[in-house]
């Protein structure tokens, strides 16, 4: 597939294959996900394009937003394939989505962000100060390069400090150890009587009875 672009023709890079998406979704979250994955074809990143949807606490979409180059900068594809200087420039589909909704004076109080990809830790400073309150995402781990947080370490303290909900099911750093359950484990014998029947019970005490000479 192809588009005109300044005269010319480009490919498209990452667009999703047809029948991909469902025919159907019921969950919010999920369905909000699927926006977020559609809004990342727009980006022009060739090694990773990102997307992320901003909504509000009863389900309207507020904003978004994708990873590429601020507004009015040229999109020179020597720069995006040069990977070290890229990053140094680029905006991230979750600063995006918030700087979208700032210059139309949109709040985002209370709102949750759906991104493709987990935030890396400058993107959780603009979540924070934005008023988002809480993250979904189905990535599985962070962001090998991030530039001011390589051990993760960072991003993790602030998100717990500043009480944002993390719903990640598939990131080993926020699935349960354990499955959540109210059974309680079968607790031992307390004493070596409880090991014995009533009946045997009741022949040990007279045992004791008789020996002790007690009529």
């Amino acid at each position: 597939m192809s588009m005109p672009v300044n005269g010319g023709t480009r490919m498209l890079q990452n667009t999703i294959p047809t029948g991909v998406f469902p025919e159907h979704v019921d969950n919010w979250d999920e369905y909000f996900l699927w926006l977020a994955t559609a809004v990342a074809i727009k980006s022009k990143d060739p090694k990773c394009s990102v997307g992320a949807v901003i909504v509000s606490e009863d389900n309207v979409v507020l904003s978004t937003g994708f990873n590429g180059l601020a507004r009015r900068i040229y999109d020179d594809e020597k720069l995006l394939a040069d990977a070290e200087e890229k990053l140094k420039i680029i905006c991230h589909a979750e600063a995006n989505a918030v700087f979208n909704a700032a210059r139309l004076g949109v709040p985002l109080n209370g709102s949750s962000i759906f991104v493709t990809k987990f935030p890396c830790l400058s993107c959780c400073n603009a979540i924070i100060q934005a008023g988002v309150t809480r993250i979904y995402t189905h990535d599985n781990r962070f962001w090998d390069d991030d530039p001011l947080d390589s051990d993760h370490h960072r991003k993790r303290t602030i998100l717990k400090q500043a009480g944002i909900r993390v719903d990640a099911p598939f990131h080993p750093e926020y699935v349960p150890n354990q499955p959540i359950t109210l059974k309680q484990p079968r607790k031992g014998p307390s004493r070596s009587t409880d090991l014995l029947k009533p009946a045997d019970v009741i022949t040990v005490e007279r045992a004791q009875e008789e020996n002790s000479g007690t009529p």
